[in-house]
């Protein structure tokens, strides 16, 4: 039985809205970053008294099934973490930023991730900084959220509906199982068409400002400094972006021929893809290598073979040799967006325990195959007469200068080429013929006397 006046709708609606505010959010746990506590309390869980009358149908309550597995692990989804293997300014989710890069964050971009909102129950990550602590810290929540709706997603019985399913294209090797498993293909001429066209398109790809330069196993590492002055070699160099950074590396200088950043194969091994996801290759090729002594002269080497570091002992003191301290890239690419040269220079010097930690600089620019060059700069100056036919004067009108430009392939470091560069000026007269001015003719205002026609009139 119902209580009289209530539609059986409308009690079901209330035993539902029982069941869901009966739910007790449970206290999520707390991480702060730079401590090693974690505080968790026990999630309680509350049931409220029935006011239906006997005989009621109850609604389902939290424990008449097992809720739906989170397709989404909010913990690890992190929609600010933009540059790979890079942390991103004022991301607190992001994984790539350690405790020193938090404690100069100013706010959180993303400060609460979540998953499906449908579900009855979902997780929810909420990030925040903790500016009373010494340095400021990042705050991590991962707390339960309650949907308060009564149409709320509760028990599913199909988990591959929690996510969109990319289908299976058939081939060769698994047409026979896909016949089992569904009902059978229908093709028409139109979709087969369709279907041979897109695979006969060749992708186009090729590289965009600011795409991280691919090589055969990631990407090109361009050392920088973030938030510090230390080095960071994860750094991707980015097409068409010139770069010119200094940064310092803190070196244990009895391990100096262990440390990759410090050796010239770690800049030269890798080979650059042509293009983005591509099986085409280019070699950096090392152009020249200078060596740097002690005393700062510079003297520039005959081969360009590659040297190691090499760790020297001299009575009570210690000398690296072959250490890498500048490292310039010079990248040539075409305008469809193709990698075709690579060529490296490097400049080495002698470390000693005096010198340490150790300063490196590090540039890269890019050329294209054929350099536009100005070769004519073409002017032309519009004049006119202007005055007094007995006294005209001169007047410009008009100057349009014209730059022109040629295109040169791209000449060897070192190789000399002469450029003719010519320069014109054209005066043009643009004067209007002249016209001879008159005065006006004068009004002739006669009256004839009242009565000159008569008698005829």
């Amino acid at each position: 039985m119902r209580p009289r006046g209530l539609p059986p709708l409308l009690v079901v609606l209330l035993g539902c809205w029982a069941s869901v505010s009966a739910q007790t959010e449970a206290t999520p746990a707390v991480t702060t970053e730079g401590l090693n506590s974690t505080e968790a309390a026990l999630a309680t869980f509350g049931t409220s008294p029935s006011t239906r009358p006997p005989g009621t149908p109850t609604a389902p309550g939290p424990s008449s099934g097992p809720r739906p597995t989170p397709v989404t692990d909010v913990a690890a989804l992190c929609v600010c973490d933009l540059s790979p293997a890079q942390c991103d300014v004022n991301c607190c989710c992001d994984p790539d930023c350690s405790s020193m890069d938090f404690s100069v964050f100013s706010a959180c971009s993303v400060p609460v991730v979540t998953g499906d909102s449908q579900f009855c129950s979902q997780k929810a990550a909420i990030y925040s900084l903790n500016f009373t602590a010494n340095p400021p810290q990042r705050v991590f929540k991962l707390v339960d959220q309650i949907n308060p709706s009564i149409f709320c997603i509760h028990i599913t019985n199909y988990k591959p509906a929690l996510s969109f399913i990319n289908p299976e294209v058939p081939d060769e090797n698994n047409f026979d199982t896909l016949m089992k498993t569904s009902d059978g293909f229908t093709l028409n001429a139109e979709s087969y068409i369709s279907f041979t066209t897109k695979l006969d398109i060749p992708t186009a790809a090729k590289y965009e400002y600011g795409v991280p330069l691919q090589t055969s196993d990631s990407f090109l590492r361009f050392p920088s400094s973030l938030t510090s002055s230390l080095c960071t070699d994860n750094n991707p160099a980015a097409f068409l972006v010139n770069q010119a950074v200094k940064c310092t590396r803190k070196i244990n200088l009895e391990q100096c021929e262990e440390i990759e950043a410090l050796s010239m194969a770690f800049y030269s091994s890798p080979e650059i893809l042509r293009v983005p996801d591509s099986r085409t290759k280019v070699p950096i090729t090392v152009q020249s290598i200078v060596i740097q002594s002690l005393n700062k002269t510079l003297t520039r080497r005959e081969d360009t073979n590659v040297l190691q570091p090499a760790l020297v002992n001299a009575g009570h003191f210690s000398h690296c040799m072959n250490v890498v301290l500048e490292v310039k890239y010079s990248l040539t690419y075409t305008d469809a967006g193709e990698v075709t040269k690579a060529d490296l220079s490097f400049l080495l010097g002698t470390v000693s325990s005096v010198v340490v930690p150790l300063q490196q600089k590090f540039e890269i620019h890019f050329l294209q195959d054929s350099c536009q060059l100005p070769g004519a700069l073409v002017i032309e100056v519009k004049w006119t007469k202007y005055g007094s036919l007995l006294n005209p004067q001169a007047k410009i009108v008009n100057v349009t200068a014209n730059l022109i430009s040629s295109s040169f392939p791209e000449a060897n470091s070192g190789n000399e080429r002469t450029i003719l560069i010519s320069t014109t000026v054209t005066f043009v007269d643009v004067s209007a013929p002249a016209e001879a001015g008159f005065r006006a003719p004068p009004a002739i205002n006669a009256r004839l006397p009242f009565n000159f026609f008569f008698p005829f009139v």
